[in-house]
């Protein structure tokens, strides 16, 4: 078939996303990114426009995660530029390909070195903004200059530490007159690392461990090291914890699964860190949300082996380690699983048998309050749904709830979160753009009151798709986590707690999205039933009691072994009645 002629310079850029395998562009418009826009459809990218700039880059987001290609997001210069600027911090901090197309002014029009605020209208300086949150940043004045850029642009996010990078993209340059194909850049050669080394004294390390550890971060969170974990596994069965966004590398029924660590984390965990004789971290910087600020107590009887990609990461490491590779998680664990062959490991009985007694000893801290209780939701839904569901989450108490209590296995079951930016509203147009990226999936967006109004209005883009999302909104009338966290350091939340919520069904309906409200003294089951079972895109409100906290908890001067309220901050036992 023959292909659409390339007439200006902007559909060089669309068809050099083509030709890369992208086959959607998620967007909010305005008149300096109009010419990308329109030569969208020409070459088979799909538009999908969102209701603000920070929907479209949560989606685009998601289709990063999913597809294995950057995320594409356009935007109009200005605002749109400043709007999308929170989704690409995202991008950033949790390592994932993005590919940012900014509208500028006119060449002409740019302020350049001009000692004034702003020539153009809507004009920022985009690359200056970009400087701090993405890998790279291009404003490419002229058409010689684009084609230069673009195939940089694209190599230099998928490469390495993969993460976002910007085109500033004048409107002269993107209407110049062009009729050539844009080349991408040949691929570079995977950095060679001698890892044998590290695997011999890691290897020699494991053969003495009697109480092993590994920690899966985000660099595992993929099918292709989930299978590798899984075959290591089969002949060294060390139990295994998660941060925040390794969670569902391994499944989270398999009995060696702690659960994932640190500030809202499993105590279980936390306990196997502080005792564990070795301790394999994968793929995880290992932040202070995992280890608590005491950095010294963190794993303080292990041997920590670490292999992370990025050499920054191992060289200004918060937690020491003895022995670090920076390479390519793959050949590691390859190497790993050829080595452990031939091993004579030590039997794991007894730490195993710790490990379980922990578990029956150390249930998850909850009062009961009248109404519905989360963990209790959450369980029933992980139940109901199919295997192949991919939850999103905002950020707050529902976020933990679900990392804790929901199953996930990858490939088929995973969460997409924020995490090293936290953001709120993260949740419905990340959970918009799984259900357009991963339409097999029954998409499940759980928020909380609080992060579900950052981007209600999103809600518009479901219905006019039609993507049958099911939407959880758990209702405390609170910013729970930070009402919390003031509640425990000040005994005051003034700007956190008793909050006046709408009624959200009535909001969604108003989309046209079938929904339904449950008070406590409604029927929950009836609800969380109808919930299920419906195909198309639906929103279940639910009110829960304002005093569900996020417990236990990691608080500033515990170590991972004690956590709140199993422990004060003397690091002496407490008791459920200490504490209610």
């Amino acid at each position: 078939m023959t292909s659409p002629a390339i007439k200006v310079a902007a559909d060089a850029v669309i068809q050099f996303l083509s030709a890369q395998g992208i086959t959607a562009l998620h967007n909010y418009p305005g008149g300096t990114i109009a010419p990308l826009l329109d030569a969208c459809h020409r070459f088979n990218v799909k538009v999908y426009t969102s209701r603000h700039e920070q929907g479209a880059g949560y989606a685009a987001l998601a289709q990063a995660k999913l597809t294995g290609l950057p995320g594409i997001v356009a935007v109009t210069s200005g605002p749109g530029v400043t709007n999308v600027l929170t989704p690409i911090a995202d991008a950033f901090f949790d390592s994932l390909p993005l590919l940012v197309l900014t509208g500028q002014v006119g060449t002409s029009d740019l302020t350049g070195n001009k000692s004034v605020r702003q020539s153009g209208f809507q004009e920022v300086n985009t690359p200056a903004l970009m400087t701090s949150i993405t890998k790279a940043q291009f404003q490419p004045q002229t058409v010689a200059e684009l084609v230069e850029a673009l195939p940089k642009a694209w190599q230099i996010a998928n490469e390495g530490r993969k993460g976002p990078v910007s085109i500033d993209l004048p409107m002269d340059v993107q209407r110049a007159a062009f009729d050539s194909v844009i080349v991408a850049s040949e691929t570079c050669a995977p950095v060679d690392c001698d890892i044998n080394p590290f695997i011999d004294e890691l290897l020699c390390a494991i053969k003495t461990a009697s109480k092993p550890l590994i920690i899966c971060g985000n660099g595992m969170a993929d099918e292709k090291h989930a299978d590798l974990l899984a075959s290591i596994r089969k002949q060294w069965p060390a139990p295994v914890s998660h941060s925040l966004l390794g969670i569902g590398t391994l499944d989270s029924q398999d009995p060696g699964n702690l659960g994932f660590h640190g500030h809202t984390g499993s105590q279980i965990a936390g306990k196997a860190i502080a005792e564990s004789d070795l301790l394999l971290v994968l793929g995880s910087r290992l932040d202070v949300r995992q280890t608590g600020t005491l950095k010294a107590d963190f794993a303080a009887n292990a041997r920590i082996f670490r292999v992370d990609f990025d050499i920054n990461e191992l060289s200004h490491s918060r937690i020491a380690h003895h022995h670090g590779v920076c390479c390519e998680l793959e050949p590691v664990l390859r190497a790993l699983n050829h080595g452990l062959t031939d091993c004579t490991l030590p039997v794991q009985t007894l730490w195993h048998q710790q490990i379980n007694d922990w578990r029956a000893t150390l249930p998850w801290p909850y009062p009961s309050y009248p109404g519905a209780m989360p963990q209790a939701v959450l369980e029933y839904l992980s139940d109901k749904l199919p295997q192949n569901t991919i939850v999103t989450t905002g950020v707050g108490a529902h976020q933990h709830w679900v990392a804790r209590h929901f199953r996930f296995a990858l490939p088929a079951r995973r969460l997409l979160t924020s995490a090293g930016h936290g953001t709120m509203g993260y949740d419905l147009p990340s959970a918009i753009g799984a259900a357009i990226h991963a339409p097999e999936s029954t998409i499940l967006c759980v928020a909380g009151d609080g992060s579900f109004q950052m981007n209600i209005q999103e809600l518009g883009m479901l219905k006019e798709l039609g993507l049958p999302v099911k939407i959880l909104v758990l209702d405390n009338h609170r910013l729970g986590l930070v009402s919390q966290f003031q509640l425990m350091n000040w005994d005051t939340d003034t700007a956190c707690g008793d909050k006046q919520s709408p009624d959200f069904s009535l909001i969604a309906k108003g989309y046209g999205i079938e929904a339904m409200h449950c008070g406590s003294k409604d029927d929950l089951q009836a609800c969380l039933d109808r919930f299920v079972e419906i195909s198309s895109p639906v929103l279940l409100h639910l009110e829960i009691d304002h005093r569900h906290d996020v417990l236990p908890m990691l608080l500033g001067g515990q170590s991972t072994d004690k956590m709140w309220p199993y422990y004060d901050m003397q690091g002496n036992p407490c008791h459920g009645a200490d504490y209610e």
